[in-house]
């Protein structure tokens, strides 16, 4: 019993030395950047950017997602007009799953999520010439939210990989 004093103490200290890291401006800052990435998805596309926005939307339509045409938005057009600046190739499809959202919404506790909704997938063309996808990760929002997201979350995260999949 004589050598709990020290460890119950040396817990203290790790706990204030674990707490007192997170209060560093650039551990939260790492911290943050971690949890954007893990957030979200980027694909390197084996086709063109406008094959790529093509087989995309394709993609989704057959899985019974709804793309309808005044959700997509040229990014790179819409910039350039307001501020002058070329930003390449870059487009975004907002995509619904309408049974789903319809799930999600009916409950006050999670009509919050609208924000997020539809879901919007990025396409766009890097310095490297390549087009790239870029969504977020469906499964991250149902592991924070948990319950009926992360049981719709988990149905649709395949859907989407699946949408996204343009080599076959």
């Amino acid at each position: 019993m004589k050598n709990v004093g020290p460890v119950i103490v040396g817990i203290i200290i790790g706990i204030v030395i674990c707490v007192g890291s997170f209060m560093v401006p650039g551990v939260q800052q790492k911290m943050a950047q971690s949890m954007g990435q893990q957030m979200l998805i980027e694909i390197e596309s084996p086709l063109n950017f406008d094959d790529t926005l093509i087989k995309l939307e394709e993609n989704a339509k057959a899985a019974g997602w709804k793309v309808p045409s005044k959700w997509k938005v040229n990014f790179q057009r819409n910039l350039q007009k307001v501020t002058g600046t070329d930003i390449g190739p870059n487009r975004v499809l907002k995509m619904c799953e309408p049974k789903a959202a319809a799930r999600i919404l009916v409950h006050d506790e999670y009509k919050l999520l609208t924000t997020m909704m539809p879901c919007t997938i990025a396409v766009y063309e890097k310095s490297d010439g390549k087009a790239y996808i870029s969504l977020m990760d469906i499964k991250m929002l149902g592991m924070i939210y948990g319950g009926e997201i992360k049981q719709i979350a988990d149905e649709l995260a395949p859907q989407m990989m699946e949408m996204v999949n343009l080599s076959k």
